[in-house]
């Protein structure tokens, strides 16, 4: 029998409930099924934040004749969730692959406060620590099992602030908020849902998903009290999926605690897809180092929650779910052969969305060489773009920063890395040493565009000629979102700068800055005037 490096190979599909994405399309779900056979992926996750809600009303609260006359388009909903999920479920098992559902907890449907008013305990704010929830909790996974028992169990992240309901956030100041300690709020959350789950012998998977080192450890150390069962899931990069910031501190630091470490294939934090971008070789050195630290499990995700229609399906990116799968099964395998793969499969149309796609395109084998430069020079030029020295610059992960001060509060605090590298904030602070290297950067993500234009000779490659013309327009718009991350970060920077020293001087560089990108936005309305592109462009 042939053993891979990682006994838990996930594939990882994410949606919410206001956009029905892939995990709740039959077409999109058979394609991701058939990528799990070729590439031997073993688990299939699905990611909702409140997806538990649309599987499972719990009827010790919510009566069924009761709530049927009541919220009858609710009890529906619930009905189709879970019977789209058992299917889902059947079918994954069929091929040898577990199921599990990805949640942030705590959440509930909004019916639900209608019963319980009292959870409300100031000023209409939903309290968090109110000893309701601990019971709520276990009869949801209890019911959730009892009515999708095959599941391999939930993988859960206690600590984001994306959850409906969250201590972090501090929304409510009722006198047991603000004596409640946050490691046994973490506790009680875990050990409510562990204990259903552990009952059927089926795995709570917690993730370290959080905004500081300290809310990080808070999570890990309320796994240890809880039990040494619960598997601890652990980002690759501390916080999100950066992928220049150095290795996630925790992993091989959880105690006895099976790891299972996440990566991003898509481009949550590099550009989500549209444009082309490897994470291959970076994935490959982070896969040796979990290995090494005693992870026994590596999960994959291949789109994002809001953004919809949009995947590795309708990417290049799909490269990098062959490397997740390639790799996971054997560390060491000489990355032509993940490139290799890819194209053997063929390539995508970044124009068009995922519902929409053709058949991937053959290749011609004489040409992968130039598709492989083209895509190991990728993340070089897509880092410059999108972070400044290190630091996530973008919006939204991928957007035009707001505005100045968003832009720093994204950097030096949202989404900072003096937590992981104490002191990397010097690195961006406005100085004219650091002024320069950032214009520089800037300035070097442009050429570099430029030279990745120069790698692939189109007409010879055996592409269509639609998927050539959709390739030339896509790496078109790339160049227009190179310049204007180079824009914004000279108003940013010399804006800062100004803050600072109050120099008329200053004063006339953010003044030249400002120019050049009002002259910039000027001809990106130009060039965008009388298009239609796909809405995620």
């Amino acid at each position: 029998m042939q053993t891979h490096e990682f006994a838990v190979r996930g594939f990882e599909i994410c949606s919410n409930e206001r956009f029905q994405t892939a995990m709740w399309r039959w077409k999109a779900l058979d394609r991701a099924l058939a990528m799990m056979r070729r590439l031997e992926f073993n688990t299939l996750i699905f990611h909702q934040n409140t997806l538990t809600d649309w599987a499972v009303l719990p009827r010790r609260y919510f009566p069924p004749a009761a709530t049927r006359a009541r919220w009858p388009i609710r009890c529906a909903n619930v009905a189709n969730g879970r019977s789209h999920l058992r299917e889902v479920v059947r079918r994954a098992r069929a091929q040898g692959a577990e199921f599990f559902l990805e949640v942030k907890e705590m959440s509930y449907p909004d019916e639900l406060i209608e019963l319980h008013p009292e959870l409300m305990v100031i000023k209409g704010v939903v309290c968090p620590t109110h000893p309701f929830w601990w019971d709520y909790q276990r009869a949801k996974y209890t019911e959730l099992l009892e009515d999708i028992p095959d599941i391999g169990g939930v993988l859960v992240s206690p600590g984001t602030r994306e959850s409906k309901l969250s201590l972090s956030v501090h929304n409510c100041t009722c006198e047991r908020c603000r004596n409640t300690r946050p490691e046994d709020w973490y506790a009680n959350i875990l050990r409510s849902m562990y204990e259903p789950l552990a009952a059927k012998g089926k795995k709570l998977v917690v993730r370290d998903f959080a905004y500081s080192r300290e809310e990080q450890n808070l999570i890990m150390d309320a796994c240890s009290r809880v039990s040494p069962d619960i598997v601890a899931a652990l980002k690759n990069t501390p916080h999100d999926f950066y992928p220049p910031f150095p290795d996630n501190p925790r992993i091989g630091h959880v105690g006895p605690h099976p790891q299972w470490i996440e990566f991003d294939t898509w481009g949550n934090y590099f550009a989500f897809g549209f444009f082309p971008v490897s994470v291959v070789e970076d994935m490959q050195r982070r896969l040796r180092h979990a290995k090494a630290a005693g992870a026994i499990g590596a999960m994959f995700r291949t789109d994002l929650e809001f953004i919809s229609d949009a995947s590795d399906f309708n990417s290049w990116d799909l490269v990098n779910v062959f490397g997740a799968g390639l790799l996971t099964q054997c560390i060491e395998r000489p990355l032509p052969e993940v490139y290799r793969a890819w194209l053997q499969y063929g390539a995508a149309d970044h124009m068009r969305p995922e519902s929409e796609q053709p058949p991937a395109a053959p290749v011609d084998p004489a040409k992968f060489d130039q598709f492989m430069r083209f895509l190991r020079a990728s993340w070089n030029v897509m880092e410059k773009t999108l972070y400044v020295r290190g630091f996530v610059f973008a919006e939204g992960s991928c957007q035009f920063p707001f505005n100045v001060d968003r832009a720093f509060f994204n950097m030096l605090i949202f989404q900072g890395r003096d937590d992981w590298e104490p002191g990397a904030s010097r690195r961006i602070e406005p100085t004219p040493e650091n002024l320069a290297a950032v214009f520089a950067e800037k300035d070097a993500a442009v050429a570099g565009h430029d030279q990745l234009l120069s790698i692939l000779d189109l007409p010879s490659t055996g592409l269509p000629p639609a998927l050539q013309d959709s390739f030339r327009t896509m790496m078109d718009l790339y160049r227009y979102y190179s310049v204007g991350f180079a824009h914004c970060a000279r108003v940013c920077f010399t804006a800062k700068r100004l803050e600072t020293t109050r120099d008329p001087a200053d004063a006339e560089a953010v003044r030249r800055a400002i120019a050049g990108l009002q002259d910039y936005r000027g001809r990106l309305e130009r060039r965008l005037e009388g298009t239609y592109y796909p809405h995620y462009v």
